[in-house]
């Protein structure tokens, strides 16, 4: 069993039943208001984010800490370190390359994440995606549709590329309104069932930018 599988069977804390629910509205804001934030939102290019991650499928479920730093869309380094010593993931994303690195010595490549983490598994965890919505941003790449809105105007539910994103909570950060919680889930016929829990416990917006 490889260490990402032995990562993600730990199990599961209380605190990913313990979560409360988003004030949503049906009524979306004005196309400008939301052109605008996108517009803010897509100059940060540079930062830095930590906390926990979930992931249950529909067999398996556990938990890590991660960092995940951005430098520009072609450039990260994520770490995933499970609880109690079980082991460490480093993912580095360069143009055109991605690795994978065990604590125990196993390197993977993959030209996408996204695929090098469904042919390590066999289940999907949406990294290409989550660049974008850890900022509350659709990924320019495929059409969404938001289907509910916060009180401050920031998107509550957003569907794309057969995923539900739910954003269950913001913080200001830097005169941001930034996620510090989201939940997503898999959605489409045939599909396999997957849920991921995203806590992101400190936001660090450019920090030593171009330096990845």
């Amino acid at each position: 069993m490889n260490i990402l599988k032995i990562l993600f069977l730990l199990p599961l804390l209380a605190w990913l039943t313990a979560c409360g629910t988003a004030a949503i509205r049906e009524r979306p804001q004005t196309e400008n208001d939301w052109l605008q934030a996108q517009s803010s939102l897509n100059k940060i290019q540079h930062w830095a984010i930590s906390g926990r991650i979930s992931v249950q499928t529909e067999d398996d479920g556990g938990q890590a800490d991660y960092t995940w730093k951005q430098n520009e869309m072609a450039r990260y380094d994520i770490r995933l370190q499970a609880p109690l010593g079980a082991g460490t993931i480093w993912i580095s994303g360069r143009p055109g390359r991605v690795s994978l690195k065990t604590s125990g010595g196993d390197e993977l490549y993959d030209t996408d994440a996204d695929k090098l983490l469904l042919r390590l598994n066999g289940w999907p965890l949406p990294v290409k995606g989550l660049r974008y919505w850890i900022r509350s941003l659709p990924s320019p790449d495929s059409e969404y549709q938001v289907t509910g809105w916060r009180e401050n105007g920031s998107p509550a539910v957003m569907l794309q590329d057969g995923w539900r994103i739910e954003f269950k909570k913001y913080r200001w950060v830097a005169g941001q309104i930034l996620p510090a919680k989201l939940f997503i889930s898999r959605q489409g016929e045939g599909d396999k069932e997957v849920e991921v829990r995203l806590i992101i416990r400190q936001w660090n917006i450019n920090p030593n930018e171009g330096k990845v």
